[in-house]
């Protein structure tokens, strides 16, 4: 009893069970790599120009709404051209800031100080679209000296139903300085 044609089932039952553990690992492993190569893919999407341009053109609308709170007085009307250079000039005028080339930035530094928007980053990830803007100060300051500041800020952008939305994720920290009221102290000592 419990053979068939010469094979013994009972024997044969825990080489069964070891092989239907083997191939539930196999399955397991498999579809975790398709789940891992498919989100690798979604997070590594392209965005298209146009997509990039409503980005760019929301997160200016936002800096535009927080030019005026802490630690943001710096009434910035220029983006530079870096990383962003497939956006028309028109474009960012409608939003209350002129598109300037990266080069002629550089050239301008060379006798003023100025003041810009740069685009570091914008890229697809699994929750949206990161984008990184620096503040730039940038030339040259009092007695020919040359003068770098950057503030980094990061947005997260969404697309709904209107378009793309976005949150400012992170700023810099404010400075020590900042909101301070310089006051003069005198130092008084015992004699």
């Amino acid at each position: 009893m419990g053979s068939l044609d010469g094979v013994n089932l009972v024997s044969a039952a825990p080489v069964l069970s070891e092989m239907m553990k083997l191939t539930a690992i196999i399955l397991v492993v498999l579809l975790g790599t398709v789940a891992a190569a498919r989100a690798q893919q979604r997070s590594g999407e392209t965005l298209s120009d146009a997509d990039k341009t409503r980005i760019i053109e929301a997160v200016l609308d936002q800096e535009l709404l927080d030019r005026h709170s802490p630690p943001d007085f710096d009434n910035i009307d220029y983006v530079s051209s870096e990383n962003i250079d497939f956006i028309e000039p028109s474009r960012i005028l409608k939003h209350g800031f002129t598109l300037v080339a990266a080069n002629a930035l550089c050239d301008l530094q060379a006798h003023e100080l100025m003041h810009y928007i740069l685009f570091t980053k914008i890229a697809a990830t699994d929750n949206g679209v990161a984008v990184g803007v620096s503040h730039v100060t940038a030339g040259r300051a009092c007695f020919n000296s040359h003068f770098y500041s950057e503030q980094r800020y990061h947005y997260e952008a969404r697309r709904n139903s209107g378009g793309w939305q976005v949150q400012l994720t992170r700023k810099p920290a404010p400075s020590f300085f900042a909101g301070q009221k310089l006051t003069k102290t005198r130092r008084t000592g015992v004699h």
